[in-house]
């Protein structure tokens, strides 16, 4: 049998082994068509997707339609989830984010039936929602569960993270993301951004494997584009690159404009699979922050990006670490598609947050 070989992408001249575009050039090209659609064919795409809505679960058009123009143009939802629900569809939850009053409150009232067959997805969307009413019905439901609760593996208050919120024993709520969003873009090698610094290849190395230390993120929190994270300063965080998708979790302990600590929780292996030349890749990419900030759902959108912000694009599921200092649940600060800093790597590492303690944990996700 004859050897396959590699083409070249006819854009990236990254090797394949298929014809046509790559796949980062084919996603690429999929965000800038959503990116480059006028406001009449915004609304055109929209109406596309009431009059279809039925088909949105196949995961087909309807539903990269829609996932793209959430992702890229920040779409008002409300006429989708009017439709949506007038055909008793609850997926995706984020169909829901600007629903009316009106339907909000008629799902509510579903949920509060007793013997509720759709408290999963009803839950999932109203969290899309979000606002006071939402919170207080959670709340209540936490307090006075119904009989279907007996189904679901955990309560309101989980659902309300699926949306990028919570709220305590009390019943406060408290915000679990940064409603701003700002990506990591490739940029030309002549220009210089310094707000954030991706990959630094640091001098020390890791007590578990031996390889060389990475600060992942560099963070100059005084950037304007940045102020909204509350750092107060430059912030370190240091990952093993080998270890990070080895293990349960990585704490880093930070101060600003100083060092930063970290601690590897639950290794699962002490081989070192990250060679010098992999290092000097992630130490060359070419990301920098973006100059304008975008929708909050960015990195839910048809292409694999890293984000400083927003909502995540969950590998397997929503997951927001509990602070080991304060015990308080950590916002979403970046999430860095692996394949974006390190060729033919998967997953993605989710870092998150607690100003109060100066504390950021960093956890890996793959399929």
């Amino acid at each position: 049998m004859e050897e396959r070989k590699p083409i070249p992408c006819p854009e990236c001249s990254q090797e394949k082994y298929f014809e046509g575009l790559c796949y980062w050039c084919k996603t690429r090209k999929e965000r800038e068509r959503y990116q480059g659609l006028t406001d009449e064919q915004v609304e055109t795409t929209v109406t596309n997707i009431i009059s279809k809505i039925e088909t949105i679960d196949k995961w087909e058009k309807v539903y990269k339609d829609f996932k793209g123009l959430l992702a890229y143009r920040n779409i008002d939802t409300a006429e989708i989830a009017t439709a949506a629900f007038a055909k008793n569809i609850f997926y995706p939850a984020t169909i829901y984010r600007n629903a009316s009053a009106d339907i909000r409150d008629k799902m509510i009232d579903l949920l509060l039936q007793p013997e509720c067959k759709d408290a999963n997805y009803l839950l999932l969307c109203l969290a899309a929602c979000g606002g006071d009413k939402v919170r207080e019905v959670f709340f209540e439901l936490e307090k006075n569960p119904l009989p279907w609760r007996k189904k679901l593996h955990v309560p309101p208050s989980v659902y309300a993270e699926n949306g990028g919120w919570s709220f305590d024993e009390q019943g406060n709520e408290f915000e679990l993301i940064y409603q701003e969003c700002y990506p990591l873009q490739i940029s030309s090698q002549t220009e210089t951004d310094n707000a954030v610094k991706v990959g630094t290849v640091r001098e020390d190395s890791c007590t578990i494997c031996g390889c060389r230390l990475v600060n992942i993120l560099t963070i100059d929190g005084n950037d304007d584009r940045l102020t909204f994270l509350n750092l107060g300063g430059k912030v370190d965080i240091p990952v093993c690159p080998s270890c990070a998708s080895m293990c349960e979790k990585t704490i880093i302990r930070y101060t600003v404009d100083g060092d930063s600590t970290m601690e590897i929780i639950e290794p699962f292996e002490d081989e070192n699979y990250v060679s010098e030349e992999d290092l000097n890749k992630l130490a060359l990419n070419l990301l920098t922050l973006s100059k304008t900030k975008e929708p909050v759902y960015y990195a839910c959108g048809v292409q694999e990006t890293c984000t400083i912000g927003g909502h995540a694009d969950w590998i397997q599921d929503f997951q927001y670490e509990i602070c080991p200092d304060c015990g308080k649940k950590m916002k979403l600060l970046s999430a860095l598609s692996w394949d974006e800093l390190v060729d033919s790597c998967e997953g993605t590492l989710y870092i998150e947050l607690c100003t109060d303690c100066k504390v950021i944990v960093a956890f890996h996700q793959q399929t």
